[in-house]
């Protein structure tokens, strides 16, 4: 029985970074300084997750907890022995319930880091690509000379499509030196 409490001491060090981990992705989390580029729905989840990791990393911690510093039982009654010898004795029995206890409670304890991990992965949400107003007149600087117009759809495949003049010019990203928005053009 000795064993299993070394064992769950140690392992209770662990849980209690598992709960710095939960508080520093909380932290990180919220610690972003502007709205978060995920969709409110996931957001939610998201709270939702970290509430339910914490509360299976408590619930993991008092299972490892227990085995770690049991409580005392009942005393026996004075003149009368316990039977703790054999493979299905009392102490073989509170043995095989510590080993469960502890088992369980690291296997809580990491759905806990899964839970909160998976939390956390939507801090990194991709954030939708700045769109320019319709409208808006861009001026676009190549090696070749400096197009202005607006910026027009059918733009991609590493191409930027520029309404110049009553016609679409199309410019490759890599030759682009600088494309600012302007409010006019010559």
């Amino acid at each position: 029985m000795s064993d299993l409490q070394t064992s769950a001491r140690g392992w209770h060090a662990v849980q209690l970074a598992v709960f710095g981990f939960i508080g520093i992705c909380g932290a990180l989390k919220s610690g972003g300084g502007g709205a978060s580029a995920a969709p409110r729905a996931i957001e939610e989840a998201a709270g939702v997750l970290v509430l339910v990791a914490l509360a299976v990393a408590c619930w993991a911690t008092c299972l490892v907890a227990r085995v770690a510093w049991p409580l005392p039982g009942p005393l026996p009654e004075p003149g009368v022995t316990q039977g703790a010898a054999g493979p299905d004795g009392p102490a073989a029995q509170a043995q095989e319930r510590a080993a469960r206890r502890l088992r369980a409670g690291l296997t809580l304890t990491f759905v806990a880091v899964v839970l909160v991990a998976t939390a956390a992965a939507t801090s990194w949400w991709p954030a939708p690509a700045p769109a320019a107003p319709a409208g808006q007149l861009l001026r676009v600087t190549t090696p070749a000379g400096t197009f202005c117009g607006t910026l027009a759809s059918g733009s991609g495949d590493g191409r930027v499509r520029v309404q110049t003049q009553g016609r679409s010019i199309d410019i490759p990203l890599d030759s682009v030196a600088e494309m600012n928005p302007t409010p006019s053009c010559p």
